[in-house]
């Protein structure tokens, strides 16, 4: 029997699964403001994981900042580390801060499948996910990529007035989980292309270990993220494209 794609019969926006492993999914809409509900916490060791306090030179002697516990959605206060001076740009140019940069010629700093759920870089957070995403911290990004005919725009999930690195993470991945609709799958320029959106999407429903997960996802659909045709490694933004707030984002 052949396979055939589905589609949801709404435009659903997916959330990320909670953190504790719960077998079932989310299918909420965008994570509530942090000011509205208690947030989801990282998985922590029987006493909270702190953030090691930085080393100070031994010239000054400033004390120790207090331990911070962070989860995904970023602290109450976000620490905020300033660039090193070898790190500062050319006046007048944006940069990309380095977890977000495209180095061709090098593996990517965070390792992220976009397919994936995004607590799976939760090994690898660190205070400087809640650095700006740019420098100059700017209050919003767009973000293209060639695979696919939308932006997605990022804007900060903290009152900090600059999209973090964490901001750009989160966006990229919710927005990749909408469903696709019919006609934007209509829409692909050839059959091959929808091919390769179809092979997608069969390989993602497939790769859930859990059959009664593999049915609830097939039920939901042809997503965004299918539209990479299986090119979901996360290798980086690069740019500007257009002025200081367009970047591009790599796969592979």
């Amino acid at each position: 029997m052949a396979k055939t794609v589905q589609f949801s019969t709404t435009n659903v926006l997916y959330s990320p699964l909670p953190w504790s492993p719960s077998p079932g999914a989310s299918t909420s809409s965008l994570p509530p403001s942090p000011s509205a509900v208690a947030l989801p916490q990282l998985p922590e060791s029987p006493s909270a994981t702190a953030i090691p306090p930085p080393i100070h030179d031994e010239r000054t002697h400033s004390p120790s900042p207090a331990p911070v516990v962070y989860n995904l959605w970023g602290p109450s206060i976000v620490p905020f580390v300033s660039p090193r001076k070898d790190h500062i740009p050319v006046e007048g140019r944006a940069q990309i801060h380095s977890l977000l940069s495209f180095t061709p010629f090098a593996p990517p700093t965070v390792d992220y499948d976009l397919s994936r759920p995004l607590q799976t870089i939760t090994s690898q957070l660190t205070p400087s996910f809640f650095n700006p995403a740019t420098y100059p911290a700017l209050p919003a990004l767009t973000v293209l990529c060639r695979h696919i005919t939308w932006p997605i725009s990022v804007f900060p999930s903290q009152l900090t007035g600059f999209v973090s690195v964490l901001d750009v993470f989160m966006s990229v991945h919710t927005s990749l989980r909408l469903a696709a609709r019919r006609a934007e799958y209509d829409a692909l320029p050839s059959g091959d292309v929808r091919q390769g959106v179809d092979n997608a999407y069969f390989m993602r429903c497939e790769l859930l270990a859990d059959e009664e997960q593999r049915r609830t996802e097939a039920a939901q659909g042809v997503k965004r993220v299918d539209f990479l045709g299986g090119k979901t490694r996360f290798l980086g933004l690069s740019g500007p494209v257009e002025g200081a707030h367009v970047w591009e984002l790599n796969v592979a």
